[in-house]
């Protein structure tokens, strides 16, 4: 089954935690060179996410989904790593100086948001 929104860097573990709520573990290694591209299609999901789900934060609080998102370098040290959901890009002013980095994203939300994020960016292979 072909999707609307093909992934390149992100690969998707799915779980549910038996009460309704999915989360979506993903992690990406790239290159300096690769970054933008990678940068480019998180932002991307995470902009689908908020379009059709509203701001991310907390489950507790009555938001729709939330999220986790770390960077690190190769060394493993953390950067600063920001989605900014009003100008629909992800913020990461250290990635640019680093020869290759790690990225990892957790989204988390009511099993209908997992169902469609799966159904709109991964197909049949979560």
């Amino acid at each position: 089954m072909k999707t609307p929104h093909m992934l390149d860097y992100l690969d998707f573990d799915t779980s549910d935690d038996g009460e309704g709520i999915s989360s979506l573990d993903a992690m990406a290694y790239a290159k300096a060179a690769h970054w933008p591209a990678l940068a480019a299609e998180v932002s991307q999901l995470l902009a689908w996410c908020s379009d059709a789900f509203g701001a991310p934060g907390a489950l507790e609080e009555g938001h729709a989904w939330d999220l986790d998102l770390q960077l690190q370098n190769d060394a493993g040290d953390a950067l600063a790593l920001h989605w900014d959901a009003r100008q629909r890009q992800l913020l990461a002013p250290q990635a640019a100086q680093q020869p290759a980095l790690q990225l990892s994203l957790t989204l988390s939300g009511p099993d209908p948001f997992a169902q469609q994020v799966t159904a709109q960016f991964l197909g049949d292979s979560a």
